[in-house]
């Protein structure tokens, strides 16, 4: 997959800065670069065009929250002789300090005042004749843009600082007065030109193969790049992302290998904008991260010490990104045009996981094999990330889209799709499921008779799965799940392989709860979905005969469980029912907890089925249990 990167703002608004110092004016900025090089703009455009008029009032120039533009227009416009500038911006760029940028100014000659906080934003800036050849140390800066912006108008600036955004301003400074006419133009073009592709927004794509694989090609990096932030292809080296380089960019994938101490050590003072995609990542991998550099992460575009720690946005375009392919859910996207305005759309391009319909019809079963032989055939056989696993008895509400074609699987009759239905993408899952999946999936199920009048053994049925279904739900949520149904379930398709000697071939039952157990063991992330676009129908069975034969299956396979949560779950059950027969005032206790499960899950159980359902129970679970155990075969 092809992915497009945006040009560095870091190159295009040094470049900005030489321009207007050195240059015969601006060229023109394309409206599809980073929001951060088309603020610097507008600032100098307006700066610029109060300079030349005879417009004699103060121009106030609204930088948002650009930091960087902040910085280099302090310095830009104290060296303006004659010209009084006001610099303001958002609410968090009050709080964003720019005193040491200011003292350093000073010291050269610069009148500077501030018309809020000591220390940080607004400014109110009178420009005047600076002594450039004066030496200023600027040791230990909160940001190295500080040093880049007295460095760009030419000042003499000392610093204890290694950092590479202030090597590539030098770098950029020495380049303009080698070969102006070839640098200036570069931010013409709909593309941005010429200027190299962006190594901080690569992060990003870093972070999406470590965790979902893949191959992700990213046009326009360089190996011998000036920026800081290539250093993401050795971070991410260390998360098992490997880095080819060719001669239009890189290609990125998965590697086999990966942190077998389980930590990262990583000193973030050089790269600070790769925190959020690097800790997110380690978070969701369950790789320590052993940060250091760290102290000016607080005075970002966000907290982002805080904001990755309470997965929170806080209008910070890096934050929203790294969220976002960690699976978390974003409210606010428009700060991401800030540097990356094509991601959304790039984004979208991977339409990840794909997932493939299994249906496990008896007539694909061979041998005789069953069930999980006939899951394993079908699952073993397809490409895709995830598997969708629906018994072929269930009726669907969903509109399932595939490559091909749309097969709807309606509420009435149940359209039959084919036993494998290939790559469907999860455009139409609720929010929660669509940036991450994880390992295992339950979905839920309601029960509805076909008939306009169900008889008593349906309506105890449709009773007894409202209070299972909620239970299911209930304590997947809590972490603990104890049940799922292989009726309407996906599932990671490579876990699922692994999980096939645990499911007890020789049961001819259990896919689905010797699933849910192999997962737990293993530590692997389970969730489950209340959501009604998603909830499957089945159908309640009409004869004693049958409904008995299902509940002996069910209580068969109880032996060989082995899961805490679940054996608990059982002798809970398992004792209140034991303890109503002996005791029918326990009822009183038992059912109000119950019939509130079943109301919860479906509105239509009245209080007298429920109630019935409540005085049967014992009975039938016994007999289910009896069954069960002395049943071999079913």
């Amino acid at each position: 997959m092809l992915i497009e990167l945006p040009i560095s703002k870091s190159i295009a608004n040094r470049l900005l800065i030489l321009q207007a110092i050195h240059g015969d004016g601006l060229m023109p900025v394309s409206a599809t670069l980073p929001e951060d090089v088309q603020i610097l703009h507008r600032a100098l455009t307006t700066i610029k065009t109060f300079r030349t008029s005879k417009i004699l009032s103060t121009p106030c120039v609204d930088v948002g929250n650009c930091g960087t533009a902040m910085r280099f227009l302090t310095a830009y416009a104290a060296q303006l002789e004659n010209k009084i500038t006001i610099l303001d911006g958002v609410e968090r760029m009050h709080h964003r300090p720019i005193g040491q940028l200011v003292d350093a100014l000073r010291e050269i000659g610069a009148d500077i005042e501030y018309l809020g906080e000591e220390g940080f934003p607004p400014l109110r800036i009178k420009g005047c004749i600076l002594d450039k050849h004066r030496i200023v140390t600027l040791d230990n800066p909160q940001s190295t843009q500080f040093v880049s912006a007295l460095l760009l108008i030419g000042a003499n600036v000392q610093t204890n600082s290694t950092s590479p955004y202030i090597t590539l301003t030098r770098a950029m400074i020495e380049q303009w007065g080698e070969d102006a006419e070839y640098i200036s133009p570069l931010l013409g073009g709909v593309g941005g030109g010429l200027i190299e592709r962006d190594w901080s927004s690569a992060a990003f794509w870093y972070e999406y193969i470590a965790l979902y694989g893949g191959e992700i090609t990213l046009p326009g990096l360089s190996l011998d790049s000036l920026q800081g932030d290539k250093v993401v292809a050795d971070i991410f080296a260390q998360l098992g992302v490997t880095t080819q380089y060719t001669e239009e960019g890189i290609q990125i994938c998965r590697s086999q290998a990966i942190l077998n101490s389980k930590i990262l050590i990583q000193n973030f003072s050089a790269c600070p904008d790769l925190y959020p995609a690097v800790a997110l990542t380690c978070e969701r991998l369950g790789v320590a991260l052993q940060a250091t550099g760290i102290d000016f992460l607080p005075l970002k575009e966000s907290d982002r010490l805080r904001a990755v720690r309470e997965h929170r946005t806080d209008a910070d375009h890096r934050m929203a990104m790294a969220l976002l392919i960690a699976g978390y859910e974003v409210d606010d996207t428009a700060c991401i045009s800030k540097s990356y305005p094509q991601f959304l759309g790039e984004y979208r391009k991977l339409k990840h996981p794909n997932i493939t319909i299994v249906i496990p019809r008896r007539g694909i079963n061979d041998e005789g094999k069953g069930k999980k032989h006939a899951l394993y055939r079908l699952i073993s056989a397809v490409q895709t990330e995830y598997v969708w696993m629906l018994d072929d008895d269930v009726i669907s509400p969903v509109v399932i889209f595939t490559e091909d074609s749309a097969t709807s699987m309606h509420r009435s009759g149940g359209n039959k799709i084919g036993s494998v239905e290939n790559k469907i993408n999860l455009d139409f899952l609720p929010k929660g499921h669509r940036n991450y999946m994880p390992d295992l999936l339950i979905l839920p199920l309601r029960m509805e008779s076909e008939r306009e009048k169900p008889s008593l053994l349906e309506r105890l049925q449709i009773a007894e799965y409202a209070a299972i279904q909620q239970l299911t739900i209930e304590t997947a949520k809590r972490g603990h799940a104890v049940m799922c149904s292989g009726a309407n379930l996906i599932a990671k398709r490579d876990r699922w392989l692994e999980s096939y000697s645990d499911l007890h071939p020789e049961i001819p039952s259990g896919d689905d709860m010797f699933l849910l157990e192999s997962f737990k063991r293993r530590g692997l992330k389970i969730a489950v979905s209340e959501s009604e676009e998603l909830t499957a129908i089945v159908r309640p069975h009409t004869e004693w005969r049958a409904f008995f034969r299902q509940r002996m299956r069910w209580a068969g396979k109880a032996p060989k469980y082995t899961d805490k949560d679940i054996l608990l779950c059982g002798a809970i059950i398992l004792m209140a029912n034991l303890l109503q027969l002996l005791c029918p005032l326990v009822l009183l206790v038992k059912f109000p907890m119950e019939y509130s499960l079943i109301k919860k899950r479906d509105h239509s159980v009245s209080l007298s089925v429920a109630i019935l359902l409540e005085l049967l129970y014992p009975w039938y679970l016994l007999i289910s249990l009896i069954g069960g155990l002395f049943r071999r075969q079913w």
